[in-house]
Order: structure tokens, then sequence, then C-alpha cells
């Protein structure tokens, strides 16, 4: 564990988090039975995301960006922790830092693995907590949609809409946080006996009058074990009953209170006479918002009054600070309800999930019935802090337990109702069954007691350590048999400076009994790898204590600092009694490590501190802890000894231009003493890419520092976007520095400008004026504008401004206060087109709010085009203006007519200039065709190229009207080619692509005719993996059978109803199953081999989609269990005719047809039809191997529809059908 602590002196230090470190992915518990999975083509590098910012965020084995526009362009910053990748715009940072705005709402990874992505998810689901009155009274920010209220917490769950995702952050008043409404997941036999409660059931404790609430899937109120059990019920999930529809809560229930009334009281719950609350707070699919279980947990308090509460359920480690993990102490200390949890799945160290992070629950590790731990099983400590987690664990492998009826079994079905499952969801409830029994002997103990007394009766684990069991695993017949009881466990943390440093905790042991208990005390640490605390790290007051009969009696255990031990250690303070009696204390001890004093010291290029304008100007990476990152202003940093990446970002002011930006870095800076370091403005070299047509003088420019981590092996980058006629870049390295792990970037997707405006200043003697930095507020005029306009000043164009304004035919300028909110600034539009108008300019301080960045939204837009503009050129403008009418000649593109992509890195030091004018002629030139079906549709593109482990290239997606061909110009590399159409992320193609210099290449999108087409691999949240395979017991596919001509994959999507269809298998011509959606489905085989037809439909009816609205293909194939991991035979056809680029064929004549097809074909016949596959025609078909031709006549008009049939040498088939294939003209 690193910490670092950070210490204001001449100036603020902002920080965005510390944290612990661990190689392991941070996914959520998962159910037994795998989900579907979900993806994109490996290719397309990953699904897009949209941030609470409104940027974009194109995921996979690296990420890019693509900004929504702002006047002040943002910076960005990329990492990687515990294996996902995170991405914080610059204007967030203030709100991250100052803990308003969640950080997982920036874990790119995360957003994707819980299904928020664009193309499954249109919404962002929001937790917020209000600062003052109680949420049901309070308007969601930014007009997000109210979902549920949460007035126990003063939350509200909200969903903002991506397309107006920007507006939230400009409408946080009255806000204390905002947090990701993340999704948590759900996480008997001789298991019951194994942990003593047959024992405590012999003494009558059988958790009678006890009520345990079961937060979960709900439960199957008809299964016998479950009769006469539930006394309250209630749902979260939507569903409108809590019957369980997914298995996992009817198992969790009948484990805690179970009768075993169907297996003849096999399987009998731990506290079996114990009553039900049952709150159904995830769906059937097992997964679960925070607002649904937030909601759950208020409920089982407060109304249904809950002795204990099981939480077998979880979402991603947490330091116990997130909303879910605040509710449980929250509700704890206000009701006095014990909260039982699951650690969670992943198998990763210092990894808690939430809710079992919080500091009040009762966390809960697994082991199997031979009390070994469970591999799957979270451990210790909690993050942050160092804290005990688990306190103890239970049973959690091959749990029997009951399932419900009619529903798919989540894992191995055991006899008539029951099922076998493994996880920390199983251990949880066999611990709230056993605080259940304590509970009923001490109904007046608080949770703390109920806890202690469980936690400090375990038994021991033998070599497992307290991170993973805590103490041990549970021993009802102890907790309830035993009068003696110890606090449950001790956590020690002793910051830098160490020296001499110690602390004292008092241990207390508790005796109900009759008699007197004398107890002999032992403890010891040791390292996670077992070597020993040294000596005198931990003194004991007392090695032996007397409690006396109905009292207690205490011990100090005191913690001391030693030179040189830094570091993490566990143990167990053991008590033993004359009588048998035997206590265990968990003890957690954390020695931070040396700290220093990093000082940085901006100078800007006039030799002046640079001015604040609370952007964070200073960024930090730890070398070798992908976990931490800092982002703030310059000043004082705490920091552990190590290895640090430190870049600045230091603006210098330009009169009447915009500043200029200089990047200096210290590439590894080693802290070992206090350093103070000055990174000076004046030391970077001139930075600039200039492609030689000058036409393409707009676009975006891109800078990007990045650092190679060594724990993780990835790259962690800080990139800063600008439009390249205003800017003016220095780079460099400090100097005498220099380091393999560092690289500089520059990229620039060069075009037409999409705006320009250019005033006649009186000043400059006719020089041609100045060029005004401004961008569209909400979008250009849908077509091309240029003209010379007078401009007049309209002050800030409320009506009293306006009045009296000669405004007809003319722009506007309006200077805006910066706190506005952008329904106002859309008002304050709306008054200047009531003036006659013909343009609006407005403009806001430089430090003014977000308000006026352009969204992603699809509300109405204000009725006149309306520029923002901010910064010197703004300021200038409006002088001008308020002194008198001035002209200004304007120029609007909605598409650049050309395109560059320009891309140039250098590792390891700057120390001279990168400056790069290439020749077009030497550069890679790209023949695209934009294939469209619609008139006057549009396609957005983006591009980035491989470097130094990550991309150079921004994500920023700019658009080209449809239905051309052009060429376009690249650096040399290997590119990642996108290109998306009107159906935004359900139409989003993607091509890898090496480029060689004074080279020319061909690349069509969305060419006729789309179908299935199945080669490589394509990369999921759980990995890469081949479209369509054997896995193990399983066949899994996911079917592009919206790949266009040049086979770049598409894959359909039905979560949003733009895709309907079904996939179904067939073994040996029984039907094994089918899913309803077209596009991923997984389906349980046997092993032994057999014949299976795979038969798959998709039919999409919107208005953007007139050609290839129904796909249909079966493929005939053998597999066997001897396929594990392997691709299934599935052969595929793509039809590639020789169309224009709105995807039409020459109609009345003869026409050929190529067929490309993914393996050797045997044999191939094609049929056409001319009426959407009512009649058909056979074709003259003609070819070998995997190539063959088509030979159709064409009538004058209309649409041609396909079907084809391919047999490969191996016997494989395929039968496919699309239909309106192309048109006809």
């Amino acid at each position: 564990m690193r910490n670092r602590r950070f210490v204001a002196r001449a100036t603020a230090v902002a920080v965005f988090a510390a944290v612990a470190v661990s190689a392991t992915a941070a996914a959520p518990p998962g159910t037994a039975g795998a989900a579907p999975p979900s993806g994109v083509s490996r290719g397309a590098q990953g699904p897009w995301v949209t941030l609470i910012t409104g940027d974009r965020v194109l995921v996979g084995a690296s990420v890019v960006v693509d900004p929504v526009d702002r006047v002040r362009p943002a910076r960005f910053q990329q990492f990687t922790r515990r294996g996902d990748r995170y991405v914080v715009p610059s204007d967030a940072g203030p709100l991250v830092r100052a803990g308003r705005l969640d950080l997982e709402l920036f874990n790119v990874t995360g957003l994707v693995r819980q299904g928020y992505d664009d193309a499954r998810a249109s919404t962002l689901p929001l937790l917020v907590r209000y600062s003052g009155a109680a949420p049901a009274t309070r308007a969601a920010p930014g007009g997000a949609a109210v979902r549920r209220v949460l007035p126990g917490s003063r939350m509200a769950a909200v969903d903002a809409r991506k397309s107006a995702a920007g507006r939230v952050l400009a409408d946080l008043a009255g806000v204390e946080r905002v947090w990701l409404n993340a999704k948590a997941r759900v996480t008997l036999d001789g298991s019951v006996s194994r942990i003593g409660a047959p024992a405590a059931w012999a003494q009558g404790v059988t958790g009678r009058g006890v009520t345990v609430a079961v937060l979960d899937t709900g439960v199957d109120t008809d299964h016998p074990d479950l009769a006469g059990k539930v006394s309250l019920s209630r749902d979260f999930s939507g569903k409108g009953s809590v019957e369980d529809g997914n298995g996992h809560g009817t198992h969790v229930a009948s484990t805690v209170a179970g009768s075993g009334a169907a297996s003849g009281g096999r399987y009998r719950g731990v506290a079996p006479d114990a009553s039900l609350a049952v709150g159904k707070v995830l769906d059937d699919t097992g997964s679960g918002s925070f607002d649904a279980i937030i909601a759950g947990l208020e409920w089982a308090a407060a109304e249904a009054h809950a002795d204990v509460v099981n939480l077998s359920l979880g979402a991603y480690g947490s330091d116990g600070t997130d909303p879910v993990s605040a509710a449980v102490d929250d509700l704890t200390r206000r009701y006095g309800t014990l909260f039982v949890a699951a650690t969670g799945n992943d198998g990763a160290d210092g990894w808690v999930s939430t809710p079992a992070a919080a500091t009040s629950a009762l966390a809960v590790g697994s082991v199997s019935k031979v009390d070994v731990p469970s591999p799957f099983s979270n451990r210790g400590p909690r993050a942050g802090d160092g804290a005990v987690k688990p306190e103890i664990a239970a049973p959690g492998e091959g749990i029997v337990a009951a399932a419900p009826a009619g529903v798919p079994p989540l894992g191995e079905p055991v006899g008539d109702g029951y099922q076998r499952l493994d996880g920390t969801s199983m251990a949880t409830p066999h611990l709230a069954g056993a605080a259940a029994l304590v509970v009923q002997q001490h109904p007046d103990w608080t949770p703390t007691q109920v806890k202690d007394a469980l936690v400090s009766t375990a038994a021991e684990v033998a070599g497992a350590g307290v991170y993973a069991v805590g103490t041990g695993r549970v021993d009802a017949a102890r907790a309830t048999g035993q009068t003696l009881t110890a606090t449950g466990t001790v956590s020690v943390y002793l910051k830098w400076p160490t020296a001499g440093a110690s602390r004292t905790e008092r241990v207390t042991w508790r005796n109900s009994g009759a008699a007197p208990v004398t107890l002999t005390l032992d403890a010891a640490l040791t390292r996670r790898d077992g070597a020993p605390a040294p000596a005198r790290t931990l003194t004991l007051s007392a090695r032996t204590v007397t409690v006396p009969a109905g009292g207690t009696s205490t011990v100090d255990l005191t913690v001391s600092a030693v030179d040189g031990a830094a570091g993490t250690y566990g143990g167990v303070l053991v008590a033993r009694g004359g009588d048998g009696s035997l206590t265990r204390t968990a003890l957690s001890v954390h020695q931070e490590e040396e700290l220093y004093d990093l000082t940085v010291t901006l100078v800007n290029r006039d030799g002046q501190a640079p001015p604040d304008d609370g952007r964070p100007t200073v960024v930090i990476f730890d070398l070798d802890d992908s976990g931490f990152f800092y982002w703030g202003a310059p000043g004082t940093a705490r920091l552990p000894a190590g290895r640090y990446a430190v870049h600045t970002i230091i603006e210098t002011p330009r009169t009447g231009r915009e500043p200029s930006v200089s990047f200096i870095s210290h590439p590894e800076l080693r802290l070992d003493r206090d350093v103070a370091q000055t990174f000076d403005a004046r030391d970077g070299k001139p930075a600039s890419v200039t492609p030689d047509n000058p036409a393409a003088r707009g676009g975006a420019y891109q800078v990007q520092l990045m650092g190679r981590i060594a724990d993780c092996d990835c790259t962690s980058s800080v990139l800063s976007l600008f439009d390249p006629r205003f800017s003016e870049v220095y780079a460099a390295t400090v100097p005498g520095t220099g380091s393999p792990t560092y690289a500089f970037g520059q990229s620039l997707r060069a075009l037409e400008p999409a705006v320009e405006i250019l005033a006649a200043d009186p000043a400059d003697g006719g020089a041609g004026g100045f060029e005004v930095a401004a961008g569209w507020l909400d979008g250009p005029p849908a077509t091309a504008e240029q003209a010379t306009l007078p401009m007049v000043y309209g002050g800030r164009a409320t009506p009293a401004d306006l009045s009296g304004v000669d405004a007809t035919g003319k722009v506007v300028l309006a200077e805006l206060p910066g706190d506005l909110s952008r329904e106002e600034v859309y008002r304050r539009a709306e008054n200047i087109r009531a003036t006659g108008a013909r343009l609006a300019l407005v403009t806001v301080p430089s430090n003014g709010d977000a308000t006026t960045a352009r969204t992603r939204d699809d509300e109405p837009r204000p009725a006149l085009p309306t520029l923002v503009a901010q910064g010197p050129t703004a300021a200038r403008l409006a002088a001008l203006v308020k002194a008198a009418p001035t002209t200004v000649r304007y120029t609007s593109r909605p598409a650049s007519s050309l395109r560059y992509e320009l891309a140039y890195g250098v590792q390891g030091r700057v120390t001279t200039a990168q400056q790069h004018r290439p020749r077009s002629s030497d550069l890679a030139a790209v023949r695209t065709a934009y294939h469209e079906n619609v008139a006057g549709a549009v396609r957005y593109v983006n591009a980035a190229v491989g470097f130094f482990g990550t991309e150079l290239g921004n994500g920023w997606s700019v658009p080209v009207t449809a239905g051309v061909e052009r060429v376009e110009y690249f650096t040399p590399g290997r590119w990642q080619l996108m290109s998306g159409g009107s159906g935004g992320p359900r139409d989003t193609l993607s091509e890898t692509i090496d480029l060689a210099a004074r080279r020319t290449y061909r690349v069509g999108w969305n060419a006729a005719v789309a179908g299935p087409w199945i080669r490589g691999t394509v990369l999921t949240p759980d990995g890469e993996r081949p479209w369509a395979w054997r896995d193990r017991d399983a066949i899994d596919v996911l079917l592009p059978l919206y790949a266009d001509a040049a086979g770049h994959p598409r894959v359909p999507f039905p979560d949003d109803g733009t895709d309907t269809g079904s996939i179904s298998l067939y073994r040996d011509g029984e039907l094994v199953g089918t899913a309803p959606v077209p596009d991923r489905a997984r389906f349980e085989v046997p092993p032994a081999p057999g014949t299976y037809r795979l038969v798959a439909a998709t039919t999409r009816a919107v208005d953007w989609w007139p050609r290839w609205t129904t796909v249909s293909a079966a493929w005939t194939f053998p597999s066997s269990a001897a396929g594990n991991g392997n691709p299934l035979p599935l052969p595929t056809a793509r039809l590639v005719p020789d169309v224009d680029v709105r995807n039409r064929a020459p109609g009345g004549r003869a026409f050929t047809v190529p067929v490309h097809v993914s393996t050797a074909a045997r044999t191939v016949t094609v049929d056409v039809s001319y009426d959407d596959g009512r009649t058909w025609h056979r074709a003259a078909v003609s070819g070998s191997g995997d190539r063959w031709t088509a030979s159709v006549h064409h009538p004058r008009t209309g649409h041609a529809s396909f079907r084809t049939t391919v047999v490969d040498t191996a016997g494989n088939r395929l039968e496919q059908t699309v239909i309106r294939a192309y048109g006809l003209d």
C-alpha cells in the first residue's frame, strides 16, 4: 500500500486519488452462470462511452477521446488502475478533487463492463446527494430524469441523457456529490454442519423471533423450503414482484433460513426458524443499480426492522466511502441493523467490494468445506486505511441450496429443487444465519457486539492469513455456546514520519457467564509473504487477563514503528482460557513508507508565474504504481520515495491572441529526499504540425505526454487539444533529463475550418483584420455560408439591452456572464433572433462556467445560429464593437472537403524543435469512398496511429458528407480508421491498415452488400475471443450480421429496439435453445460430438437504414468438447458488387456480383430476387476456392436481394439471405 499526503504550501495542491495497487482487474462479482458476451470487433478496438462531461471515449486496448466542443479546450488525463482505463477531462478535475464527483464516472472500462456504453445505454445513471432540502423537493441537475428518491440518504437516482450529459456539471447548485449509479451483481448440505449450526439448534437457538432481510434477486415463494418463511417483501428492481427469475436469491435465502422440507431436512438453512424479509434489488440477470440497493437497505432497516441484512452482492473495490457503503454505515448507526456482505469474487488482494468495505459491515470471505481459502474470494486489507477486511469467512464452494422452479440453473442441479453454487455470495448467508442465532440469544446486543461475537469465536484456518479469512471460519457452535467474546478486529495505521511513532488500542473481553475466566494471550504479526514483523512492533500490556463473571476486562495493544520496517502486517491475538474458552482478534498494521516533499514551481516564457485559470497544470505519474496519479496546481506534494514522471502545462499570455502553451516534463524524477524542481517554459522548443495545403488550416491539433508504468506495462497520458489556427506550442524535457519511459507526441487532423470570423480593426491600418477564436454553440448551419456582415453590440442580450439596436441582417455580439445556465444562454440567443439578426456571437469570461460547451443534444436548438467566443480575440472583438459598428467576414462549413491525419512522436527526451511540415506527395494517399443509402447523410470519421504502446491521434469525430469519394493523406504507420454513420454506435465501422509513404491505398466505408462476415477475433469486456467459438461445454456467438462489403464488422443492436431478431441452436435436429436477440447468444451443450445448426436473423426498420433491412443466416457444422477454445467452423460470404457511393447498381442490364468466401468453398449457389424475397431466380455462378462470381440481369429500378448457399471443403454449410442488398438506378 502506498499512501500520499499533499500539503498546501505557497499554493494550494489538488489531489484526485491515492489508492492501493494490484495487478488484478476490478471486475464486479459475477453469477455462477456466465453472462452473454458483448463487445465489438478487434478492428473497432471497443465500444464508445459518453462521459458525464459529454466527451466520448472509444474503449479498447487503448482509448481514443472524442471531446465535446468547448470554447476553451479541455485537457485529458488517461491512466490505468487495476486494469481499468480512466479518462478524466480537466474541467471535471476540480469537482473530483473536491469530492463532489465520483472518479468511477470516468472509469471507461467499468462503464462498458456495466453496460453503460453508448450502444447499450442512452442515459448515464447517477446518484445525487443534496446538501440542503430533501431530494423529493429538488429538481434533478441539468434536466436529468429522476428515477428514485432516497430521502433517508438525502439522495436521488437520476438518469442524465448522454446527448445532454454536459449540462449536469453546469447545474450543481445545492448538490453535495454525484456518483455513478453503478451496478452491483450477485457475488448447502455439509456446509451448515461444518460451521456448527446443529450444535446451536440443540440448545434451542434456531433464529426464532429474528428477522433477516435478504436483498438479492428475490425468492421462489412457492419453494417448499421457504414456505411460510417470508414475512415481508418488496420489489425494487422494477419487475413488479419478488419472484426470483435468476436463482441466486432463492439459493441465498434458503441458506439463511430454509427448512429443507424438499430434501427431508438435508439442505436446511443455518437459522431455520428465522423470518425472512425479501427485497428484490437485483433483476433477473443478477444485476442491480446502486439506487435500488440503497432503497432496499433503507426499507430493510427502517420498515422491515430487520435485525440482520444479507448482502450477497457487490460492485467495485472500495475504501468504504462509496454511496452504498456510506448508506450501510448510516443505517447501522440509526437503526441498529447488522449488515453482512460478500467481499467479492475477483480473487484480488486489497480489493474488498462495496458494500463489504463499509466499516460497520461484517465482510465475509469464502473457504472450502475443508477450510482452504477459495481462490476467487477477494482479500484485504481495505483500500486507503488498511483496515481488516474480510473479518471472517464461511464455506462458499459447492454449496447446495434451493433452486426456483422453472428457472434455468446457475450451476449444477442437485435432485429436485436444488443446485450447487460457488462464491462469496454463498459464504455470506452462512454468516447472516449465524448472526440470527446470536441475535436470538442476545436480543439486546448492538450490531458491534454481535459482530464481535462471531468474529472473535471463529475457527482458525491454518496458514490462510488475516487478509484472506479475517479471524477464520465462522463457528456457530462456539459463537452461541461460549460465554466469552472479544473485540473482533484492531487496525492501526502509522503515518510517516514514523520515527518514534506508536499507537495504543484497547482490546476488550466480555464474559456473560457465571464464573470468571482467566486467559493467556498470544499475538504475532507477519508480512504477507509470511516473514515475521520486527520484534518490537507489537507489545501487550499483559500476557494474561481475568474476565469477571458478567463483566469485562481490557488489555492495551501497542504498535510501534520500527526503522526500515515500512509495510503491511497482519495477525491474530489469540486468548485461551483454562475452561476451553478461546477468542481470536484480527490485527492489521500498516507502517507508512518514507515520504518526501516534491515542490513544483512553474515559470512562463515571460519569466513570471503563469496565471491560474483553474485548470490543472501539474501532472505526476508514479512510474511503478498505476494506481496513483496527481493532477493539480504547482506547490508541494508529499509522496513516497520512488520514480515519478512530472509533466507541466505552462501558459504565457500574448496580447490580443490566445496564450502560448509550453509542455515541460521531467521524464523520471527520483524522489529519495525532499526535491524542489522548477519547470521553465523558456526551455521549450517550438512544436507544430503544418500540412502544405493552405486550405487545411482548421481541425484539431493534439499534444500528448506519455509515460510507461511498470506495474501494468501500460501507458498513461496527458492530452491537450487545440485549434491549430490559434495555437503556439512549445515542448521540452527539463535540461539534462530523459528516460525511455517518456514520450512526446503530436497529432493534427487538418481540415477546412468549420467557421471563420475575420474582423476588421482600424488599428491595423487595413492589414486584413484578425481572426476570432469561436465555435458553434449547438452546431453549424446545415449549408455552407460565406458573407461580409455588419456587427453590432447587444450588451448582455436581455430585452432591455437589445431595445433600439438595429440588428436586422447583422451579427449581434453579446457579452454574457460566466454563470448562466444553458437554458438562459438559449433564451439570450432567442432574444437576439427576435431583433432580426442573421447571426449571434456571444462571449463568456475565460473563467466562466462550461454551460456554453456544445452538448450532443437532440433537444430543440436555438433557431438562430449562435457562435461562442472566449479569450483574448473575443475581448478584442468586443472592444471594437462597443466602440463602433464593425464589419466581419463570416464563413461556415458543415463539413470539410479535405482531410489530413498527421502524427509524430519522439521518445526519451525533447531537446530540439518538434516542427513538422510534410508535403502531401510524401504522405500515404488513401482514396476513400463514403457510401451511404440516404441522400444528404453524414458519416463521422476519426483515426489514430500506434505509438509507444498507445495511440496518437484524437478521437474528435468530424463530419463527412456521405456519397463522396476523395483522397485523404496520412503519415506512415499502422492506423486505426473509424467511420460512423447516422445510427451512431450501431453504425460504426473500423479498419486497421498499415500505410507507407508515397503509396496510394483504397478504403471503402459502408458499401453494399452488408451481411455476415466472421473472421478473426473480437474484443469484449471479458477479453479477446473468436466471434463464434466453443467455450468449454458451451457454444458462444457474437454475430456481425451487418458487416459491409469490405468486411468491416458491424453487430446488430437490439438493446434500444433498433434491431429485432433471434438466434437459435439445434443439435442433431433437436432445439437446444433460442436467444430473443440477434446479436449474441450462449448455449450450454454436451461434450460429445454432434451436428449443429445455428440460425440467426435480424431486421432493422428505421428511416436511416433503407437497405439490408433483413439479414438471416443458418450454419450447419460439427462440434464437440475437443474444440474447446477454438472458433466454430462457420463459413461466411461477402457479396462485393461494383456499386456507386449511394450503393446503387445500373438497372436494365446484365451485372456480375463477386462473392468472397471466408474459406475455400466446394460449392456456391446464388439466388436473386427483385421483389424483396417473394420470388427467387437462380444466378449463374462460376469460380473456385474463396473467389466466385454470380451473373444476374437487373430490371430498370427497384432493389436486388440475394440468397447465397456455401458448402466449404470440410462440409460446413452456410445459407444466407440479404433483403434489399442494393438499389437499382
